[in-house]
């Protein structure tokens, strides 16, 4: 208060009850204001949440294809191969993505050891696998589908008398 005011409000000039009135004016104004500000905080909450949700539906609604996954139908390809000449049909197989059982019971022993060193370069540039799975057969892979688990030697002992390699 200024002292023209203290000099009107000793005279009584001046309404005592005026001091009240802005008092009371300045707490509309805060109260006026606290509105304003819940208003606008559960307005950017209900955005939020909206953009949340937003995102859960979409994130549901989104199918992503993976390569070599359940889009792609996976084959599995048998060759009983009778020459080494052969051996590019397989490794084109391989490189189409198709795991190939091979059985090189009819080829002579040489052009069979030709075969699988073939094969395993094959296998190897298509960053695949290749695995014994009995006697002289085989089972190449490319690099869209595991081999797991092992077959035991009870399998090859069986056949005792044939030469194995």
């Amino acid at each position: 208060m200024s002292i023209i005011g203290k000099v009107r409000n000793f005279f009584a000039m001046e309404d005592e009850y005026e001091d009240d009135y802005e008092y009371e004016e300045q707490q509309q104004q805060q109260h006026q204001q606290q509105k304003q500000y819940q208003q606008q905080q559960q307005q950017f909450s209900k955005h939020v949440n909206e953009e949340i949700n937003h995102e859960r539906n979409a994130s549901k609604q989104k199918l992503v294809s993976i390569p070599g996954g359940a889009s792609l139908s996976s084959k599995v390809v048998l060759a009983q191969p009778r020459e080494y000449a052969e051996a590019q049909d397989v490794a084109d197989h391989l490189k189409s993505k198709k795991a190939v059982v091979i059985n090189l019971q009819q080829m002579q022993i040489d052009q069979a050891k030709r075969f699988v060193d073939f094969l395993s370069g094959t296998v190897y540039a298509i960053s695949g696998d290749i695995k014994k799975i009995g006697t002289n057969t085989f089972i190449c892979t490319p690099d869209n589908i595991d081999i797991s688990g092992t077959i035991t030697d009870m399998l090859f002992e069986e056949d005792n008398s044939i030469k194995r390699w």
